[in-house]
C-alpha cells in the first residue's frame, strides 16, 4: 500500500486538510468549518472525514503536519497561563516599561498592549552578568529557594526567565530552570536563552514571557491531538514552525511561540514548491482567508524572511518569513465611521456566526456577502453543496448597511469590494515599495478560499500583467505543509566592526553554531545526505540601531566581499549607501532536514477548448450598474491548455476564481489558471 501525507491547516473560518499518495501524486482534499472552542474537535474529524472519504487505512500515514493557531489565538484573546516572571534584580519593571518608541507616533490615545505579568507575579534575582557573558555575581542557593516559596504562594502556572546578557551565557538560567522544576514538577518554564541569543532584553522577554504565557494551553493542545492521532495508528506527527520549516510536536510544545505564524508560513512555502515547478521566481503571495490577508514576498526563488514581528502588540525575535497580515477577508465585517465613511474590516464574522449569508446567525454585512449580491458567488451554495447559501439574508445585512451611507444595496456591494480591495492594493505596496521592488516587476499568486475572487481586480489596479491561481487554491497552505522540510534557525548576537576584526573570527563563529545544528540533526534522526545549513548575518553602519539581512555563501571569503555584499544589499533597500564603518549584530544559520517531496501530478497538452468545463452563465453587477454575463465553469472539468477568456466565473469546491473582461485564463501543465491581462506580458522570469 502507497504512503499518504496529511497536511492540515487551522484558519479563523476553515480548517483545509490535504493529503496526498506519495507515489501517485494523487491529492484528496477536505474543508470543514474550523472548531474555534478546541481545534482538535475540527483536525481529527476532518482526519476521518478524508479517510472515509478515500478509502484510506491510517497505518499508511507516514506523516502528518499541522499548521495550528492555538498559540496566536492565545495571544490575541489575552488568555493564557497565571505567568510569572524571574528576572535580574533592578529589571522587574523592563516588562512595563518597554521600549521609548509609540507603536503610532501621533497617535497619543492609543493603548499600550496589556502587561501579561503583573507586578506582584514578578520576582528579582541577585545575580549579575556583564557584556562578555562572564559572571560578576553569583546566584545564591538561598534566594532561589526563597523564591520557589514565593512561587508556590502566587499559584503560578507558569515561569518566564530573564536575566542580563544571558543570550551570550546561559548558566545562571539553567541552574534557576532546573531548581524550579526540581521543587515545582509539572510547572511550565522558559528561560530566554532557550527562546532567544539575541541582544535586547526587551524582546527577548517579550518572547520568553509569550512563551510561558501559552505555553501550558499549547502543551496540553498537543499532547491531546498526539494522543489521539496515535490511537487511531498516527505516529509520525510535525509542527509547522513560523520559518516555514517543520519541528517535531515535542519541540513545538517546548516553544510554542516558534508556532506564531505557523498557517500563513505553510501558504508561503507552497507557493514556492509551485511556482519552483512553472519557473516563476518573483511572485507576491496573496492568502485571503475568511478573517485575514496575509501578503508575502519570492524573490528570485527564495523567501523573504523576517526576525522582528510584531504579535498583537508584542515584539517577538524569531526567525520566520516575513508575513505582512491586515484584516481583510471573506468575513470582515463592513461598517460606517462616525464621519460616514464606508469601512471593511478589520473585524471578522469569522466561523461562528460567519457572513450572513450562511444563516448562522450574523447580521452584519461581510465581503462575501457583497460578493453574492454582485453575483461573484454562486447564491446557493458553495464547498460542493456542503454549505447552502441564503442570499435574502445577504441583501437585508447590506440593505441595513446602505441606510446608513444613502446608496442602494448593490453601490454599497460595490462599493464593499472597492474598499476591501483598496487595503490589499495598499498593504502590497507597502510590502514591496518598502523594500525597493516594483510590483509590476512581479506576479500574484492568489490562494485561500478568498484569494481568486479578488486577483483578476488586483493585478488590473495594480498594474501587474499576470495572477496564478493553483489547481486547490483554498486549501494550499495544507498543501504547503505537505512539502516542507524540517528546519530549525540558530541565532547568536556577537558585534564586530568589520574594519577591525580578521575574517577567521566569522569562521569561528559559524563553527559554534555548525556544532549546535548538528546536535538537533542527530535528535531528529535526520541522515548526513539530507542535511543542509545556510548562512546569514545581521548588519548594519555603526551607529545605527537596526540590522539588515545579509546572505553568505561560499562566494564570500573575505571582509571585503563581505563588505560589497552589505552594501549591494544596503543599496537596494535604501537607493544609498555610506563611507561609515559597517557592523555584525548577529550571526545567523538555518538548519535544514530535506524531507521527500511528493510527486505532483501533471498533464500532457489536451486543447485550448474549454467549452467541455461550460456549466451556465450568470449576470454579474458591474460597476456602472448594468449586468453583464459571466460563463461559469467548473475548476475539476479544466485541463492541460484549455484557454477561460473573460469574462468568466470558475468554480470548485475550495474557491472560485473571477476572470475579467480584458483577461483570459490559461491552464498549464500541473492544472494552475495564469491569469492575464488583454495586451499584457509575461514577466520575464516566466
Amino acid at each position: 500500500m502507497n504512503k499518504i501525507r496529511i497536511g492540515v491547516d487551522v484558519g479563523g473560518t476553515n480548517t483545509d486538510i490535504c493529503a496526498i499518495d506519495e507515489t501517485t501524486g494523487e491529492l484528496m482534499v477536505y474543508k470543514l468549518p474550523s472548531s474555534l472552542k478546541d481545534q482538535s474537535q475540527a483536525v481529527v474529524g476532518g482526519v476521518r472525514k478524508i479517510v472515509e472519504k478515500y478509502g484510506l487505512n491510517y497505518e499508511n500515514v507516514d506523516r502528518f503536519i499541522h499548521g495550528t493557531t492555538v498559540a496566536t489565538n492565545a495571544i490575541l484573546e489575552s488568555r493564557g497561563a497565571r505567568t510569572a516572571l524571574v528576572t535580574t534584580k533592578g529589571f522587574r519593571d523592563l516588562l512595563e516599561i518597554g521600549r521609548q518608541k509609540r507603536p503610532d507616533l501621533y497617535d497619543l490615545q492609543m493603548d499600550k498592549a496589556p502587561v501579561l505579568v503583573p507586578r506582584n507575579l514578578r520576582f528579582e534575582l541577585t545575580e549579575r552578568m556583564n557584556y562578555k557573558g562572564e559572571i560578576l555575581e553569583a546566584l545564591q542557593d538561598e534566594e532561589i529557594l526563597a523564591l520557589i516559596e514565593e512561587l508556590k504562594k502566587s499559584g503560578a502556572e507558569a515561569v518566564a526567565v530573564l536575566f542580563l546578557n544571558a543570550y551570550l551565557n546561559p548558566e545562571n538560567e539553567a541552574r534557576v530552570k532546573a531548581l524550579i522544576e526540581e521543587h515545582l514538577p509539572g510547572i511550565y518554564i522558559s528561560t530566554s536563552s532557550e527562546i532567544s541569543n539575541q541582544f535586547r532584553e526587551f524582546e527577548r522577554l517579550c518572547g520568553t514571557v509569550l512563551n510561558s504565557f501559552v505555553g501550558p494551553e499549547v502543551k496540553k493542545y498537543l499532547d491531546s491531538l498526539r494522543h489521539t492521532l496515535e490511537q487511531i495508528g498516527i505516529k509520525k506527527v510535525y509542527i509547522n514552525h513560523s520559518n516555514g520549516g517543520l519541528m517535531s510536536i515535542r519541540e513545538a510544545a517546548a516553544y510554542p511561540i516558534k508556532t506564531g505564524l505557523s498557517g500563513p508560513a505553510a501558504g508561503v512555502i507552497g507557493v514556492q514548491y509551485l511556482t519552483n515547478l512553472i519557473d516563476y521566481k518573483n511572485v507576491i503571495t496573496l492568502d485571503v482567508g475568511g478573517t485575514s490577508t496575509d501578503i508575502s514576498m519570492i524573490v528570485n526563488g527564495n523567501i523573504e524572511s523576517s526576525k522582528d514581528k510584531n504579535i498583537s502588540g508584542y515584539p517577538v525575535r524569531i526567525p520566520s518569513i516575513d508575513i505582512s497580515t491586515i484584516g481583510a477577508g471573506g468575513g470582515s465585517i463592513a461598517w460606517v465611521d462616525s464621519g460616514g465613511i464606508l469601512k471593511v474590516g478589520p473585524q471578522s464574522a469569522g466561523a461562528e456566526p460567519g457572513p450572513a449569508c450562511y444563516a448562522r446567525g450574523g447580521k452584519e454585512a461581510t465581503i462575501t456577502d457583497a460578493r453574492v449580491i454582485l453575483g461573484h458567488l454562486n447564491n446557493k451554495e458553495l464547498l460542493n453543496g456542503q454549505l447552502p447559501i441564503d442570499s435574502t439574508l445577504s441583501f437585508k445585512a447590506v440593505e441595513s448597511l446602505s441606510e446608513k451611507i444613502n446608496m442602494n444595496v448593490e453601490e454599497t456591494a460595490r462599493g464593499i469590494i472597492t474598499v476591501g480591495n483598496s487595503n490589499i492594493v495598499k498593504e502590497i505596496k507597502n510590502v514591496t515599495v518598502e523594500k525597493g521592488y516594483n510590483p509590476t516587476d512581479f506576479s500574484l499568486v492568489a490562494f485561500g478560499g478568498a484569494g481568486p475572487l479578488h486577483a483578476a481586480e488586483l493585478i488590473e489596479e495594480l498594474n501587474m500583467s499576470t495572477a496564478i491561481i493553483p489547481k486547490a487554491p483554498g486549501l494550499l497552505a495544507a498543501y504547503g505543509l505537505l512539502t516542507e522540510d524540517m528546519r530549525r534557525d540558530f541565532v547568536q548576537t556577537s558585534v564586530m566592526d568589520l574594519n577591525h576584526t580578521p575574517f577567521s573570527c566569522i569562521t569561528d563563529m559559524y563553527s559554534r553554531l555548525k556544532k549546535e545544528a548538528v546536535i538537533w540533526f542527530d535528535k531528529e534522526n535526520i541522515l548526513e545526505e539530507n542535511r543542509q545549513l545556510e548562512y546569514y548575518l545581521d548588519m548594519r553602519y555603526k551607529g545605527q540601531n537596526y540590522e539588515i539581512v545579509v546572505s553568505v555563501d561560499d562566494s564570500i571569503a573575505s571582509m571585503e566581499d563581505l563588505t560589497r555584499q552589505f552594501t549591494e544589499t544596503y543599496m537596494r533597500l535604501y537607493s544609498y549607501t555610506s563611507a561609515d564603518e559597517i557592523q555584525i549584530v548577529n550571526f545567523g544559520l538555518s538548519a535544514i532536514g530535506h524531507i521527500s517531496k511528493p510527486q505532483i501530478e501533471r498533464e500532457d497538452f489536451v486543447g485550448e477548448d474549454a467549452s467541455a468545463a461550460v456549466m451556465g452563465s450568470r449576470m454579474v453587477l458591474m460597476e456602472d450598474g448594468s449586468r453583464e454575463k459571466y460563463i461559469l465553469y467548473d475548476r475539476d472539468l479544466l485541463h492541460c491548455g484549455n484557454v477561460i477568456p473573460g469574462p468568466a466565473i470558475v468554480e470548485q469546491m475550495d474557491s472560485t476564481t473571477i476572470i475579467l473582461k480584458n483577461q483570459k485564463a490559461v491552464v498549464d501543465e500541473y492544472f494552475n489558471m495564469i491569469i492575464t491581462r488583454t495586451g499584457g506580458r509575461f514577466h520575464e522570469s516566466h
